[in-house]
């Protein structure tokens, strides 16, 4: 496990990687048991990891500031309180125009977790049949293709974080 927050992006990149590795693999076998139930876990445990290296990431941002970011707070949230001291921090405000754009990926994919996360399940999916007593019963998302753009969210993340350091690291 990462020792410093400064390498934690890095590694939830890495889980992240790993879960969409798993969910190809599980995509290929047949044999499974459960496929719906381990892709599913699969899914959002990348989803989770890619938004964990998301929020390590903007704390990267703001700790090369010397500015304190607990994760917990949106982005908004931060930059807000940030300007109110009278600072600016141009990198994460040009992550928080992606974030804000409905067309983009970022505000997709945190948009996505919200659903996940929803606690009234009917809102946002539809009962499915039962096939198997015995199976663990996995909820159906009406946007199942949104789950086929982890691969995406994964490269565009890990691009947006090479370039944002690289600007980081020129001056």
């Amino acid at each position: 496990m990462a020792k410093h927050k400064l390498g934690l992006s890095n590694q939830k990149r890495y889980f992240a990687r790993f879960y969409l590795e798993a969910i190809e693999n599980t995509q290929e076998d047949e044999s499974v048991i459960n496929r719906k139930a381990l892709l599913a876990a699969h899914q959002q445990s990348c989803l989770f990891h890619l938004l964990g290296a998301y929020r390590a990431f903007i704390w990267e941002v703001a700790n090369t500031y010397d500015e304190v970011y607990d994760g917990q707070q949106s982005l908004d949230n931060f930059l807000t309180r940030v300007h109110a001291a009278g600072k600016s921090i141009p990198e994460l405000e040009q992550v928080l125009a992606l974030e804000a754009a409905t067309d983009c990926w970022l505000n997709r994919m945190m948009a996505l977790w919200i659903r996940v996360n929803e606690v009234n399940p009917d809102a946002i999916s539809k009962p499915k049949e039962a096939v198997n007593l015995n199976a663990i019963e996995v909820r159906v998302f009406d946007a199942v293709d949104e789950f086929a753009q982890l691969h995406d969210w994964y490269d565009n993340l890990s691009s947006m974080i090479e370039e944002i350091r690289q600007l980081l690291g020129e001056w």
